[in-house]
């Protein structure tokens, strides 16, 4: 994704090198401090930067922020405002009231001194070099510091067993043990003369206070007024005709449609991901047609699905399993229309109450919740930071899978489309967050709202996920069961028979869901594409997990063994595709190569 570079060296590169050119991107602004500090800046069609600059201090912004302590701002007026309160010590103040994902870098040209800050919930992505605790660089992208030819490579052979085993990373880890992604709320200083740094933390979810006293219709009626305001604030950045809209057969992209309908004045376009006549292609255009919008189907089928993966594999620096890079597929048609895209990131979370644990699991500990998921990785989630004390189980997930599994995807398509996510905004999640979980449960209070004030939206079109339109009544999601599958999967399973039931079952039963990658991973051309890629001598995945692993896990996927998922077969062809594009385009470098080493 584009974003921040910033390299603290006495080797001063020009914009061609690897570590600086292979970031997604234009070139926005940089600085360069003669054999000491090196800065870029690079966007998405001029989209998101906001740059002060004076005799004492230069402040890039990547990102937007669309409020200060509730009240709305001027986004090119927060810069300066950021450069003011941190020469008179009141950055960390300020941080704690400015409302948007971004991350900014100010450099002190007095003190000379480096400091970078995180939005509240860290979803903009910031990474830090340090090799025993000396800072050498910051990046948007893991792959700018990667690159630098002072940097050696430390492959974190846990993450990448976290990787693997989990679909993502968790906490601060990256696939380099000298390479750490920035905590959420976070400012971090660096002294670019003696190259040390330290970290403080602005805000947690601690501060924000629990409200007993709000009944559920007021509850209900506060909660709209807060969405509301936080798609009005995105759209009020919009500097083009039109505005995209990713439409699926949920709910989260359908309300944010009905809401752009109110707010905004140009040009809306929605576009659908998924094979034709799946469940989110039937849905989403029932839904387009009632807001009088457009809708695209952009295939995903067996012949298509893997078109340009390696490439996003590249694009999300092997942190994003390439079998979840649906959307990929429409970025270019998106971005023929607009760069701005209005996301429905974890509204399904915040507002609809997916990540509060099931009663019967509440008295069990909160670690013992987590390690259902996470397994022998739980230590890697950070669970006991003091940033993610609450009464719920919810931050802990909206950071380890909501930013580092999720988001991934949304920086994915950053190289061209610049995301609104209204469902995270400060106002809104403080008000959802102070409020007892049971409002909130199996989405009780989302549904409310939704047939309060979009009811011509959700009253009789139907919800992807159990068929029926929502409804008062019944809150609680039962999953569609479906006999015939479990009938044929009982006769076949395990036999001779089974790869060529599963692709009739796919041909004659209707399509819910808009991929089929347990049965497109297994056609002959691509298992071939698996093995060559994964099983030879020279692979990398092989050389650090051990030929007996990989084998393994490919001979008993192949075998139709259903412990092995498509998505490990995922993981590993990720972290295989990425580390051999990272050697190659080190390897093109004048300015050296770089081995990697083991930890």
């Amino acid at each position: 994704m584009p974003g921040i570079v910033g390299f603290i060296s006495k080797n001063i590169l020009p914009d061609t090198h690897p570590c600086l050119s292979e970031v997604a991107g234009k070139v926005a602004s940089s600085w360069c401090l003669e054999g000491q500090y090196q800065q870029l800046i690079k966007t998405t069609a001029g989209i998101a930067h906001h740059h002060f600059n004076n005799q004492n201090l230069s402040v890039d912004i990547w990102g937007d922020v669309y409020s200060i302590n509730g009240t709305d701002c001027q986004q090119d007026d927060v810069a300066e405002l950021v450069a003011n309160q941190y020469l008179i010590g009141n950055l960390s103040e300020l941080c704690s009231q400015l409302n948007g994902y971004f991350t900014f870098v100010i450099f002190d040209k007095q003190a000379q001194k480096v400091t970078l800050a995180t939005d509240r919930f860290g979803i903009k992505p910031l990474y830090l070099w340090a090799d025993n605790y000396v800072a050498k660089g910051f990046a948007s992208e893991p792959k700018a510091l990667a690159l630098h030819p002072d940097y050696v490579q430390h492959i974190d052979l846990a993450a990448l067993k976290t990787f693997v085993d989990v679909g993502h990373m968790l906490g601060e880890q990256t696939l380099f043990s000298n390479i750490k992604r920035l905590a959420p709320a976070s400012i971090t200083s660096i002294d670019i003369t003696s190259l040390e740094y330290d970290t403080v933390r602005y805000w947690s979810w601690g501060d924000i206070k629990t409200n007993n006293a709000m009944t559920f219709d007021e509850a209900t009626a506060h909660a709209y007024t807060l969405f509301d305001s936080a798609v009005e604030r995105c759209i009020k950045t919009v500097k083009q005709p039109t505005l995209a809209i990713t439409l699926s057969g949920g709910l989260d992209s359908r309300v944010l449609l009905a809401a752009a309908k109110q707010h905004f004045k140009g040009t809306i376009k929605t576009y659908t991901f998924g094979e034709a006549g799946c469940d989110d292609a039937v849905l989403a255009e029932q839904v387009a047609q009632l807001a009088g919008v457009s809708n695209q189907l952009v295939s995903i089928d067996e012949h298509n699905w893997f078109d340009g993966r390696e490439h996003g594999v590249w694009l999300t620096d092997g942190l994003k399993n390439m079998l979840h890079m649906h959307a990929l597929s429409s970025v270019s048609n998106i971005a023929a229309d607009s760069n701005y895209l209005l996301n429905g990131y974890l509204g399904d979370v915040t507002f609809g109450g997916s990540y509060l644990f099931d009663q019967d699991k509440a008295s069990l500990s909160q670690s013992q919740r987590i390690a259902e998921r996470y397994f022998e990785h739980l230590p890697n989630a950070n669970i006991t930071d003091a940033y993610f004390e609450h009464t719920n189980d919810d931050p802990i997930l909206i950071y380890n899978r909501g930013v580092r599994f999720i988001g991934a995807g949304s920086d994915l398509l950053s190289h061209e489309l610049h995301n609104f996510k209204p469902f995270m905004d400060n106002d809104l999640v403080a008000f959802l967050y102070s409020l007892p979980d049971e409002y909130r449960r199996n989405g009780k209070l989302y549904h409310a709202m939704l047939l309060r004030y979009y009811p011509d939206y959700f009253k009789t079109i139907a919800w992807q996920q159990t068929g029926k339109p929502i409804s008062l009544q019944s809150t609680h999601v039962e999953p569609l069961n479906n006999p015939l599958k479990q009938r044929l999967v009982g006769l076949i399973k395990g036999s001779v028979f089974e790869r060529l039931a599963r692709k009739l079952y796919r041909r004659i039963t209707p399509k819910r869901h808009y991929v089929a990658y347990d049965t497109w991973l297994r056609e002959a051309k691509f298992k071939r594409y698996v093995e060559n890629t994964l099983c030879d001598s020279n692979s990398d995945v092989k050389k650090l997990l051990g030929d007996e692993y990989i084998d393994n896990v490919v001979t008993r996927f192949f075998a139709m063994d259903d412990a092995i998922k498509p998505e490990k077969i995922g993981s590993l062809l990720t972290v295989e595709l990425y580390l051999k594009r990272l050697r190659n385009a080190s390897n093109s470098s004048e300015y050296g190569k770089h081995g990697i080493i083991l930890r």
